[in-house]
């Protein structure tokens, strides 16, 4: 059975002095200031008005943080700012006196692999897709160069994919965690023109990384954002058309960017797991393009590779022989909090273990009884114990900062009243993974 960590204990974290005062407003209000709840409801509070808190002020919200699991600082912030009918422009400082390296090797223990689903359509700082209120924990270098994403001469830099430093972090901190690989979240514009190079750089730089695989996701096809080439979709009822289109424009770049040496193979064979965005129809004839993908891939690159496939395109009763496996992308409504294929088999497991969503849906607006929010490691914990017995387990995922459902190295993981160290997940799974 996996055993979670000690909240008490930082490791090689320290937390920064806390917060005394002095009591005065701000012109933006930092979200992080002050480590116990009574330090932060204080601060907020001084920060909003310039005045002491009542002490019914902060003993109620602190009992809140402390006891109910789906409160956040946030809520706080935003809920005190209302209360002055204050429209509050938001920071985040970094709670940490300094982020280590994380390096020391991890000798596993289990026969299970892990991999998970890597996000990397950022701009940082900036639009798509990193803006501080957008995410409800927060990664070094999103608003501000950092040395953790520092890479060669230059000893800081930005979480953006158009850096080798990002690759470079993402890679160290998830072998630290025990992933044996890493799903690269492909939309198609994001790899087009050599995009990974500096993945591939950054790949080149470490002795022994983890493995890399394709997540195809098809959300992008006909969507107005991109260019014409992704304004079209493919359609299912022209097979070939569409796998040629779909092949030429994601899978053969994708492969062709990354080193042999790198794929992960699953069974000694190239993984791929094939999203459903929802863009891709007739579903009915998914079968027929599965297969005539892995067709073209075994022409370019003499070998097959193991489509793990969304349950959507199981619409298609063929897809039983077309596909290696099947998952569930969304596994809340699932009472395991998992989706577990035996498809040819194969016992291979899909899971999301954390879902803070609100900040992004919903900017500066409070959670709602029935959000889900799931900030702690009770569901991580529970499917790291259900799946020992399988050959693979997918997390969804490393480190998506909208949808909040990452496990990655970030600097404000806040719940049970408590700063919890920046690596808290990341050290769940490696305990998992070595046995423990």
């Amino acid at each position: 059975m996996s055993h979670p960590i000690d909240e008490s204990d930082l490791g090689p974290f320290k937390l920064k002095p806390e917060w005394i005062g002095p009591c005065q407003r701000a012109d933006v209000i930092d979200v992080n200031l002050g480590h116990t709840p009574e330090a932060f409801v204080r601060a907020v509070h001084c920060q909003i008005t310039g005045k002491e808190p009542a002490p019914e002020t902060i003993s109620g919200w602190s009992k809140r943080l402390k006891t109910m699991p789906r409160t956040r600082r946030i809520d706080v912030v935003l809920a005190l700012c209302g209360e002055e009918n204050r429209k509050c422009k938001l920071a985040y400082s970094d709670p940490w006196e300094s982020h280590p390296e994380l390096t020391d090797p991890l000798v596993k223990k289990v026969k299970r692999d892990v991999g998970a689903v890597c996000m990397f359509f950022f701009n940082c700082p900036g639009e798509p897709n990193c803006g501080m209120d957008w995410a409800n924990t927060h990664a070094s270098g999103m608003n501000e160069q950092h040395p953790l994403l520092g890479f060669g001469d230059q000893r800081v830099g930005y979480y953006v994919p158009t850096h080798p430093g990002f690759w470079r972090r993402e890679l160290i901190d998830a072998k630290y965690a025990g992933l044996d690989f890493l799903l690269l979240n492909t939309y198609g514009p994001d790899i087009e023109n050599g995009k990974l190079k500096p993945l591939a750089t950054a790949l080149a730089s470490l002795d022994d990384p983890i493995k890399i695989a394709l997540f195809d996701d098809t959300w992008t096809w006909g969507q107005p954002y991109f260019s014409a080439a992704w304004k079209q979709k493919p359609d299912l009822n022209d097979t070939e058309a569409a796998a040629k289109l779909i092949y030429e424009m994601k899978w053969k770049p994708f492969f062709s960017q990354v080193d042999k040496r790198h794929w992960y193979r699953f069974k000694g064979k190239p993984f791929v797991y094939f999203y459903n965005g929802g863009t891709l129809l007739p579903r009915t004839r998914s079968a027929a393009l599965i297969t005539r993908l892995k067709a073209m891939f075994v022409a370019d690159f003499q070998e097959e590779p193991f489509v793990d496939a969304d349950s959507a395109y199981f619409d298609d009763p063929a897809m039983e022989k077309a596909a290696d496996a099947r998952y569930q992308w969304f596994t809340f409504n699932s009472h395991e909090h998992r989706s577990r294929s035996t498809l040819k088999g194969h016992v291979i497991d899909h899971a999301m273990v954390k879902w803070d969503a609100v900040g992004r849906e919903r900017p500066r607006e409070l959670p709602r009884q029935t959000d889900l929010i799931i900030k702690d490691a009770s569901v991580f914990s529970r499917v790291l114990d259900q799946t020992r017995d399988s050959e693979l387990l997918v997390i969804a995922t490393w480190n998506d900062l909208g949808e909040g459902t990452g496990i990655n190295r970030n600097y404000d993981y806040y719940f049970h009243g408590r700063w919890q160290r920046p690596d808290y997940f990341m050290q769940i799974l490696r305990r998992s993974q070595g046995g423990r």
